[in-house]
């Protein structure tokens, strides 16, 4: 996928126009002051602009990511903070932690049962008793009513020389328990255009619960957004706040 490959670089600029980024932060640091959270593990951690920000706030931060490239250009921005290379399916910490995050829809590149049964079973070995997963997923019904979406311009950003046209657009492959969902991205960086595509599983909350409840973790709360607004079912997301069992 080009976007965490030859668009690295331009990542965080490129996300953070459809972003709020400090709610997000806000509504961890009151998520983790909360639950007395320290450590935190960032599963799909980008370029490393969260794990930059918990740090600067007081928490112990580690950030992991599959793709080189972009752990590469985190090491460069934020040389004082702790990043590692793995997959999210499979990735186990050397010590347990307090908190595993998953954001941005990361959850979402889980298109199987067998990776999402992995992952969840990973974080409750990478979480401290009584620790806390918060995952933000892409909800499936709004994606099942509308099917397919022409790509269309959602963005333009621009980050030093370089003007960046983000165009979007999807497709639902597969309707069934497992909906599959195929998003085609065209860049336009300077008036040349790149093609990227990502394959993504989009989940209905029940779905969710029931993974959850499989890996012994118990959901705290589901909102719809960063500013802890109810989850509703026609809504694009779900942010699930989930604490481990014994």
């Amino acid at each position: 996928m080009k976007l965490y490959s030859e668009l690295a670089e331009y990542y965080f600029t490129i996300e953070e126009a459809s972003r709020k980024f400090s709610e997000e932060i806000l509504f961890l640091r009151e998520t983790f002051k909360r639950h007395k959270i320290q450590t935190v593990l960032d599963i799909g951690c980008g370029t490393g602009e969260h794990i930059k920000e918990l740090q600067g706030m007081g928490f112990k931060p580690l950030g992991v990511d599959g793709s080189p490239r972009m752990l590469e250009i985190a090491k460069v921005r934020f040389p004082h903070c702790q990043f590692e290379l793995g997959k999210m399916e499979a990735y186990v910490a050397k010590q347990p932690v307090d908190a595993v995050i998953c954001l941005y829809g990361t959850f979402n590149y889980l298109i199987n049962d067998d990776l999402v049964q992995n992952f969840l079973r990973n974080c409750h070995k990478n979480l401290k008793q009584a620790g806390l997963l918060v995952l933000e997923i892409w909800n499936a019904d709004p994606i099942h009513r509308i099917k397919r979406k022409p790509i269309t311009t959602v963005s333009n950003v621009r980050q030093g020389a370089t003007s960046i046209r983000r165009n979007r657009g999807f497709r639902l492959t597969r309707a069934d328990d497992v909906a599959i969902v195929e998003v085609n991205y065209v860049y336009n960086l300077n008036q040349k255009d790149l093609k990227d595509k990502h394959t993504m599983r989009v989940f209905h909350f029940p779905q969710v619960q029931n993974f959850l409840d499989d890996n012994k973790f118990d959901v705290l709360h589901v909102y719809s957004n960063y500013d802890g607004e109810k989850y509703i079912k026609t809504g694009a997301r779900m942010l699930i706040v989930a604490k481990k069992r014994s």
